[in-house]
Order: structure tokens, then C-alpha cells, then sequence
């Protein structure tokens, strides 16, 4: 049985990304950064990140939770995701359509209708109360129709034997 390298997730992604999006944020200062961060909130126990992931997780997921802002904060980061992610969900349907050959009278007609096509896809009455997740799976499914061939050459389609 063939056994299949599975990529290991790195657990600190989520620390990292809002690590970027705090104020005073500098590239270069990136480790003196995280070791200020992590020895604050481990209460001066370690500056490494990875030793406070495993013998702090308490402490590990207050940080993480306070690096994520107030609430405003938070919607305003889901609400710029969400907003990319709906983006993608129309281009990509658009895409597909145009493959399809629809022609519209207008480019909002088009959206219009792409809308319509990723509710009934994401099984939701209107596009803007789709949900992030659903929208990225909406997204995924485009995507796949898009790598997918519909114009078939039916000569060579034809089957000639069974062997």
C-alpha cells in the first residue's frame, strides 16, 4: 500500500496572519515582534511561540483571541474577506457562463444572473447573506466546471470496440 506524504499544517498560520495586521507592524522586526507578543501574554514564561502552543495552550488561545480585535475589528476583517470571496465566486461564474456561449444585453445582467446561479448553488435566497464558507465551496465548484471541457469533439468521442 502506497502511503502518501501528507503536508503538516504549520498551527501557528492564524498567529501570523494577525500578527501582519497589527499597527506598527514591521517585516524586518518580525521575530522581535512575536517574542514581545508571546512573552507578554505567557506572562513572561517563554518568548517561543511553539513552547507556549504546547505548555501554555490557555494562555496561547487568550492571545490569539486578543490579537483578533473587538468585535468591529472582526467584522471588518470578515466582511473584506467575504467581500473578496464573492468577487471570486462572480468571476468565476462568469467565466463559466461566457464558456457556456449566454449573451446578455448588459455586463449587470450578466452579474445579475451569475448571482442568481451561485444562491441556487449555494441554496440561499439572496447573495449577499451567502456565508464566507459557502461561498468558497460555490467558488471550488466553478472553478472545476471551468477546468472541464465542454466542447467535445464527437468524431473522436465515438466508441469503436469494447477492448
Amino acid at each position: 500500500m502506497k502511503q502518501q506524504s501528507k503536508k503538516k499544517e504549520n498551527p501557528h498560520t492564524l498567529f501570523w496572519t494577525l500578527l501582519k495586521e497589527t499597527p506598527g507592524y514591521n517585516e524586518s522586526y518580525k521575530e522581535v515582534i512575536k517574542e514581545g507578543v508571546v512573552h507578554e501574554y505567557s506572562n513572561g514564561r517563554t518568548t517561543s511561540l511553539s513552547t507556549m502552543y504546547v505548555k501554555y495552550p490557555e494562555e496561547y488561545s487568550r492571545m490569539i483571541d486578543a490579537m483578533k480585535g473587538d468585535s468591529r475589528q472582526r467584522l471588518k476583517r470578515y466582511d473584506y474577506t467575504r467581500d473578496k470571496a464573492a468577487k471570486r465566486v462572480i468571476a468565476a461564474a462568469c467565466k463559466y457562463v461566457d464558456s457556456l456561449g449566454y449573451r446578455f444585453a448588459s455586463r449587470q445582467d450578466k452579474i445579475e444572473y451569475v448571482k442568481r446561479i451561485a444562491c441556487r448553488a449555494a441554496n440561499c435566497a439572496y447573495f449577499n447573506k451567502i456565508p464566507l464558507s459557502k461561498l468558497e465551496k460555490v467558488y471550488s465548484q466553478f472553478c472545476r466546471m471551468n477546468e472541464t471541457d465542454i466542447a467535445g469533439n464527437p468524431e473522436l468521442d465515438y466508441v469503436i470496440g469494447k477492448n
